[in-house]
């Protein structure tokens, strides 16, 4: 058997490319207002922790210290 007598595969026409729509004026509105709000309430969470956990290390320390479970207990 040889390969002379073997077609050459036939490639298919590319598509044609879908035609482009234009977005709608606001349309990313909604998506940046999320995200906006988003980055404000992890600021606000952040802001919070820090106030809380690193105003007075130390005693924030050891608290957390003592709250913890001993492994010897």
């Amino acid at each position: 058997m040889t390969r002379d007598n073997v077609p050459a595969p036939v490639q298919p026409p590319d598509p044609a490319p879908a035609p482009q729509q234009q977005p709608v004026a606001g349309a990313g509105l909604p998506a940046a207002i999320t995200h906006g709000a988003t980055q404000g309430a992890v600021r606000s969470i952040t802001a919070w922790l820090v106030d809380k956990f690193l105003t007075n290390p130390p005693d924030r320390l050891k608290s957390l210290w003592h709250a913890l479970p001993k492994p010897w207990e």
